[in-house]
């Protein structure tokens, strides 16, 4: 079912929004956890959800939002895309530490793992990958599960019209506990006040904008899963990751260059682009086929109102026309 032009276009920029969201965090989060050795996501991911909470605590309080408190029936309807969000961003945080971000993105783009090309691609890449780490490759794997299965789950609480902020909001509540508990498991807090990191100025300034971009990138996933289609979601996903492919190859000490792992993200790259041309096609002939089937399908009343309303058209093209040629002749 294809949306009106209005709704079409908030798809898009919500989908751009996300893109521009996400791209920036896999740079940042790779700034964070690989350049300053910074590699506690759990403790992130906690940092992160107490800010989201709490900020929303206050639009709730104040009267800038009318979000429900939470609760218990609220918590357990969306415990599972909770869980879901939580094992993705950590297992996204531990894969970006031991992979580049061309690699990373190939691993993220075989979500659509019928289609072959791009898995094949992906593995051809890994052959290929001289800085190969199996453990960070495992994690990304997970991660792309993981986050099929939040998005799904988002999408389906969408329809029982939850708005994107109270998703989040109880989705911040329900994931806390679980960051908190394996933050503290980990010895992530001790190890983190211990880094020689959080005694360098820019590290401080980076982490507080990662932290605050992670809150918004929450807020753009949830509500991308929302409002747009998964026509709109694959072609910003592609042009995404092209330019986090190309970026990714010249920052962060860069790739070490291999023939297999340029072939590889080609061909995973090509695969993104087959499949955003297939879901396209597939989308054009479901909204036609369907509009046929509603004009077949209506009441006789609403075939003759169609067929009323087709009529008058014709003849309204045909005066235009005739007023033309009268129009020509007088001038000739």
């Amino acid at each position: 079912m294809f949306m009106s032009d209005p709704d079409q276009w908030h798809g898009t920029r919500v989908a751009l929004f996300y893109g521009l969201c996400s791209i920036s965090m896999n740079f940042l989060n790779k700034l964070v956890v690989s350049t300053y050795e910074f590699n506690y996501p759990y403790l992130i991911m906690t940092c992160q959800m107490v800010v989201t909470v709490k900020f929303l605590d206050l639009l709730r309080h104040f009267g800038c939002h009318d979000l429900k408190p939470y609760s218990f029936q609220t918590a357990h309807d969306f415990l599972p895309a909770s869980l879901c969000f939580a094992l993705h961003s950590t297992l996204s945080l531990t894969a970006l530490h031991g992979m580049n971000i061309p690699m990373y993105g190939a691993i993220k783009r075989s979500l659509i793992l019928s289609i072959l090309l791009i898995t094949v691609g992906c593995f051809v890449a890994g052959l290929g990958d001289l800085q190969f780490d199996r453990h960070a490759y495992i994690m990304g794997l997970m991660s792309v599960l993981a986050q099929g299965g939040y998005l799904t789950l988002v999408q389906k609480n969408s329809e029982s019209r939850k708005s994107t902020l109270e998703m989040v909001y109880v989705n911040g509540y329900n994931t806390l506990p679980f960051f908190i508990t394996f933050s503290i498991i980990m010895g992530e807090p001790s190890a983190a006040f211990n880094s020689q990191s959080i005694r360098d100025t820019t590290f401080i300034l980076a982490y507080i904008v990662l932290i605050l971009l992670g809150c918004i990138l929450t807020y753009s996933q949830f509500l991308c899963a929302s409002v747009c289609s998964a026509l709109t979601t694959s072609l910003v996903s592609v042009a995404k990751s092209v330019a986090q492919t190309v970026i990714g190859f010249v920052t962060f000490g860069g790739v070490k260059f291999h023939p297999l792992i340029l072939l590889g993200i080609t061909l995973n790259t090509l695969g993104g682009f087959i499949y955003t041309y297939i879901k396209y096609y597939e989308a054009r002939s479901f909204g036609q086929s369907k509009k046929l089937r509603d004009v077949e399908s209506g009441s006789a009343s609403n075939q003759k109102a169609h067929l009323v309303e087709l009529v008058t058209e014709v003849i309204r093209e045909g005066m235009n026309k005739e007023k033309a040629a009268i129009h020509y002749s007088h001038r000739v």
